[in-house]
């Protein structure tokens, strides 16, 4: 029972959480955390943030992908989080049961399947059936791409021996009030590089009833979804 956005690019994979001022000025206070510069500043507004620098240059972000980038221009590592300071809640979508109209997509590597990912995307029913790896890689390329992101999301990876296309690593959920900080840090940790090549999934609560539901492969969020775990108020 999941809907929201996997977005990358032109999109903002988080843009369904982060849809409230009240959301916003959450991530605003996370990502000055992260940051920890004397003289960083980001201030929520109805359009995204304003990060200004130590160097007084600013940057206005609209989204979560651009915020991160402003913010690593003066900090090169995250500040280690801290577990007792809540940065605020996130949005919830009221859309339940996928209701953004996108379709899952299990990725599969075979003979005789597509070398192309658009043809492999484009083919009816919810699978996406590949020659090799590297067809396979661009498919995870494609589903965060503006063309295939509001269509479609990753399920699962079948045939691929390399790390990226492994069941995902985990981590322990974080309370609702640190899913800004949660999220933040693993747009950091994705801008990074250091998710190229491996694959990780990240769970836990927005609010009562409702989760985030987030996937990154090959250095790509091919799943951000919101999953409830009873059905919405």
């Amino acid at each position: 029972m999941c809907g929201a956005c996997g977005e990358r690019g032109a999109f903002d994979w988080a843009r369904p959480w982060t849809a409230g001022l009240a959301a916003r000025r959450a991530v605003a206070v996370a990502a000055a955390r992260a940051g920890d510069r004397r003289g960083l500043r980001v201030v929520a507004d109805g359009g995204g943030w304003l990060v200004s620098g130590p160097t007084g240059a600013t940057a206005a972000c609209d989204g979560l992908g651009a915020l991160v980038a402003a913010v690593r221009r003066w900090a090169g590592e995250p500040a280690p989080l801290d577990r007792g300071r809540s940065s605020g809640p996130l949005s919830v979508p009221d859309e339940p049961d996928g209701g953004d109209g996108r379709t899952g997509v299990v990725l599969r590597v075979r003979p005789g399947g597509a070398r192309c990912a658009d043809a492999a995307l484009d083919g009816p029913g919810r699978e996406a059936v590949v020659a090799g790896e590297a067809t396979a890689r661009a498919v995870i390329a494609a589903l965060a791409s503006p063309r295939w992101s509001p269509r479609h999301y990753l399920e699962r990876v079948e045939g691929v021996a390399a790390a990226w296309g492994r069941p995902a690593a985990g981590a322990r959920p974080e309370p609702a009030g640190l899913a800004a900080d949660v999220l933040l840090r693993l747009e950091w940790t994705r801008q990074s590089g250091r998710l190229d090549g491996t694959a990780l999934a990240l769970r836990g609560p927005l609010a009562p009833g409702a989760e985030y539901d987030v996937e990154v492969r090959d250095g790509y969020v091919v799943r951000a979804r919101t999953c409830w775990t009873l059905p919405p108020a």
